[in-house]
């Protein structure tokens, strides 16, 4: 066996066992579960099996959503087809569980490809992600000005300016992105990436709106999942205020950092804050947010953990 190909099996054995030890470490030791009800969660879940599988069903399409997204933005260095490019973002999802803000999630998926070159591939996923944090950003903004409006605007006008001037950065960052570039590539700094960055001079406003628009739908995927959890497990809270709490909450994790396996923490204390403003009931908050870091995250890591020993390190 050559010699390379020893080194691939070893580095895809390791990937998986990083990324189940990260999970069983977190699922044994997070001191989240030392304050979550098992029995009810268990019980609420055996009560609503329909609903579950309806959650699951939906987690499927959101990442199948995001494959659609990817496959189109990398289709200017290769086409792939809509399965290699699905099983590409669980198997980017299972690198990521070990990584700082998944940035091993890049890696994860361009290893996918056959043709394409990879650095430019990590440059265009890239830019898939920078469509989803506009699309958090944006949306996060909205319901922050909105729940705490009376606040921002008597007590914290230069938060008010910072938060617009974000968005507005945002904005046009990304659907400027091959301005940047050209900019970016008379740089000196940057000389020996030009060839690669350059890629995404190659986006116009169509390409970028397209992902924007998947990145929208995703968006809304993953707040129904949340709003439909909170109803199961009984807070009490309308459709708007459930709606502008999940816009909020995704808002708060996304600017902090983390590693994707310790998410659930900072996502318990960041829901129980934000839903806090309507509802007193912290253990039916929790639980909702452990199923659904459960569903999103971590059944699609062990999903991808099947695929990682297709992967091609070396061509």
């Amino acid at each position: 066996m050559p010699f390379k190909k020893y080194i691939s099996i070893i580095i895809k054995i390791m990937i998986v066992f990083f990324s189940f030890y990260f999970i069983y470490h977190q699922l044994s030791e997070n001191k989240s579960f030392e304050e979550l009800d098992l029995t009810m969660l268990i019980d609420t879940v055996k009560q609503n099996n329909l609903s579950l599988i309806g959650i699951i069903l939906m987690m499927l399409l959101n990442w199948l959503f995001e494959a659609l997204k990817w496959r189109y933005m990398i289709s200017k260095i290769e086409t792939i087809s809509v399965i290699r490019a699905y099983r590409a973002v669980f198997t980017g999802i299972t690198v990521s569980t070990f990584t700082p803000n998944r940035i091993g999630e890049y890696g994860g998926r361009v290893f996918c490809l056959e043709k394409g070159d990879r650095i430019k591939a990590v440059f265009i996923t890239i830019l898939c992600s920078m469509s989803q944090l506009l699309t958090t950003i944006l949306f996060g903004s909205i319901s922050l000005f909105i729940l705490f409006e009376e606040i921002l605007i008597e007590k914290s006008f230069i938060s008010i300016s910072l938060l617009i001037l974000l968005n507005l950065f945002l904005v046009i960052s990304y659907f400027n992105i091959s301005s940047i570039v050209t900019f970016l590539s008379k740089l000196k700094l940057i000389k020996s990436f030009k060839q690669y960055l350059e890629v995404l001079a190659m986006y116009d406003y169509k390409d970028l709106t397209i992902a924007f628009i998947f990145s929208n739908i995703r968006y809304f995927i993953f707040s129904l999942q949340f709003i439909i959890l909170l109803n199961i497990f009984g807070v009490d809270i309308t459709f708007l205020n459930a709606l502008l709490s999940v816009m909020l909450i995704f808002f708060f994790i996304t600017i902090t950092p983390t590693i994707t396996i310790a998410e659930i923490g900072v996502r318990g204390s960041v829901a129980i804050f934000v839903l806090g403003l309507f509802s007193s009931n912290d253990i039916a908050i929790l639980s909702s947010t452990t199923l659904l870091w459960l569903i999103n995250l971590i059944l699609p890591a062990i999903i991808g953990s099947f695929f990682i020993f297709s992967l091609k390190f070396f061509r």
